[in-house]
């Protein structure tokens, strides 16, 4: 059973180039944040702090839907190491078969969700993906509106 969703921010939730929020990201996050625990980790430049990530989320008005922020600067390990997937599961008290984790690059955010065993779903923006054995998602969608029905 599904317990936790775990997101990817840029070009998942917030356009990296403007920092604009994603269609039906604020009415997705409402709907999943009645049933389930949500948390984000975010590749970031040494540079970027996780009060910067706080920052954007703040401004998007993202916020407050979630329970644990994980930033790569902060905790010394970037996306797809299978170390950020597991801190992050230990904050939200979930095991990886009872998480999901929703991105749109398959290197980073497919590959380590499904290196730890969670459930992964791609939010496709382009159809020339070439995937391996870990790089399959559980899932494809290509409006976070459809990360609803395949929940």
């Amino acid at each position: 059973m599904i317990k936790a969703v775990i997101f990817d921010l840029g070009n998942t939730l917030v356009r990296e180039s403007d920092g604009q929020v994603l269609p039906n990201a604020i009415e997705t996050l409402r709907e999943l944040k009645k049933d389930y625990k949500i948390a984000l980790i975010s590749n970031t430049l040494p540079q970027t702090t996780a009060e910067k990530v706080h920052q954007i989320l703040r401004e998007a008005q993202l916020l407050d839907f979630f329970d644990v922020v994980v930033v790569s600067s902060e905790v010394g390990v970037s996306k797809p190491d299978p170390q950020i997937f597991s801190l992050t599961l230990k904050k939200l008290g979930v095991k990886p078969e009872e998480a999901i984790m929703v991105g749109n690059t398959i290197s980073t955010d497919i590959f380590g969700g499904n290196r730890v065993g969670m459930k992964t779903v791609l939010l496709q923006q382009s159809k020339d993906y070439k995937r391996s054995e870990w790089e399959n998602p559980t899932h494809t969608i290509n409006s976070l509106k459809e990360l609803l029905v395949v929940i």
